[in-house]
């Protein structure tokens, strides 16, 4: 088979893994990132994405793309590479009694790249009421799949949503936590209106732990009276805890990220959390339309892009593969034009949030084959 080759030119890059932000030609050979000195043949595939930006494949850290297992999730590669997403992590949609099936049979089916976290709970992410009870969670089983699936499964997912936990309290997460240490695992906790005060359950987050739907807006929040991050979330921070905005659609208030941004709180993770009642719908639409709202907050684009390129591949430990663009990683890439237009990005408590900037995917090829192309105006 003859060797493949890709030449991006004049594309303004970013790339924060190499703290990159700057006019480059990038070259693929094959499913990998070359050199910038690799000679142009008669064979090179030229694209020129003049007034492009050319960003990693991006990472979104938090969906859910258990097709046909669950009736939230959404079909993987449709949520993903039409947004420039190369990578997707499944947010818990299966739990130990149904996610060999999402690890057997759509998995290794799918051209995006899935990782995965496991709900604690049996029987994964359900809309009906979930029953978290810490004795009805099956651990020998949960050894058997981290054992069996280590590259695939990344940590435990559970929820302290009153309306879920009731009177459990923290239990759920304590003996979640318990598990991880024996499974060398992350959690990842679903924390909008949580159960117990928010700077109670921040003692129990480990480092890498995820505090989800961080930005959310029921309940006790990340907000102290006066609107200001509470001290206890710096703290949590400062000891290695991971706080992802995971938008959703009833999990996230602009407000609260307004204030939290505006109070140098910014989110370590940006990811749309997708589900079916979201994709391409509002108020996420798909990644980019989340990462687009954050410029409206004030984030540069370096900082959104880092929040789903470098930061996240740091999480799944590989940052050498996958988001960025240094010769020798996966030829996993992203085009995008950040248009300038008028855009309303609302919430589900009917906030309004005003920008002037949306971030329009061009391009994306995953292990150097282009699979999805907006139009015929790159050439």
């Amino acid at each position: 088979m003859s060797e493949s080759h890709i030449l991006i030119k004049n594309a303004e890059v970013i790339d924060p893994a190499r703290n990159i932000q700057e006019r480059q030609d990038i070259h693929i050979l094959n499913d990998l990132i070359a050199s910038p000195d690799t000679p142009v043949n008669a064979r090179t595939e030229i694209i020129d994405a003049k007034n492009c930006y050319l960003f990693p494949g991006l990472i979104d850290y938090h969906a859910h793309v258990f097709y046909g297992g669950t009736h939230s999730s959404v079909p993987p590669d449709l949520a993903s590479l039409p947004f420039g997403v190369t990578t997707i992590v499944d947010a818990g949609s299966a739990g130990s009694a149904n996610v060999e099936s999402f690890l057997r049979d759509q998995i290794p089916r799918s051209m995006v790249r899935i990782k995965a976290f496991v709900t604690a709970y049996p029987g994964g992410q359900l809309w009906q009421e979930e029953n978290h009870n810490p004795d009805y969670f099956d651990f020998p089983r949960l050894q058997q799949l981290f054992c069996r699936y280590p590259e695939t499964l990344l940590g435990l997912k559970l929820k302290q949503e009153r309306a879920v936990v009731g009177d459990l309290g923290s239990w759920p997460f304590l003996r979640a936590v318990e598990m991880a240490e024996q499974l060398n695992c992350r959690v990842a906790v679903h924390m909008t209106d949580p159960v117990q005060p928010t700077e109670q359950l921040l003692e129990i987050f480990r480092n890498g732990d995820v505090f989800a739907h961080c930005f959310h807006g029921k309940g006790d929040t990340l907000l102290d009276e006066n609107g200001q991050v509470k001290s206890a979330a710096r703290q949590a921070r400062a000891r290695g805890v991971i706080f992802d905005c995971a938008h959703g659609r009833n999990n996230f208030s602009q407000r609260v990220a307004q204030l939290a941004v505006s109070d140098d709180f910014l989110p370590d993770i940006i990811s749309s959390d997708l589900s079916a009642l979201t994709l391409n719908r509002p108020p996420v639409f798909g990644l980019p339309w989340v990462m687009s709202k954050f410029l409206a907050m004030g984030m540069s684009l370096f900082d959104v892009v880092e929040r789903c390129t470098a930061r996240p591949a740091a999480l799944l430990g590989m940052s050498q593969q996958i988001g960025t663009l240094q010769p020798g990683s996966c030829a996993d890439v992203a085009l995008f034009r950040l248009e300038k237009r008028g855009v309303t990005f609302t919430d589900v408590h009917q906030h309004t949030l005003a920008g002037s900037q949306l971030l329009v995917p061009q391009l994306t090829l995953k292990a150097g084959v282009p699979l999805w192309r907006a139009n015929f105006g790159l050439h």
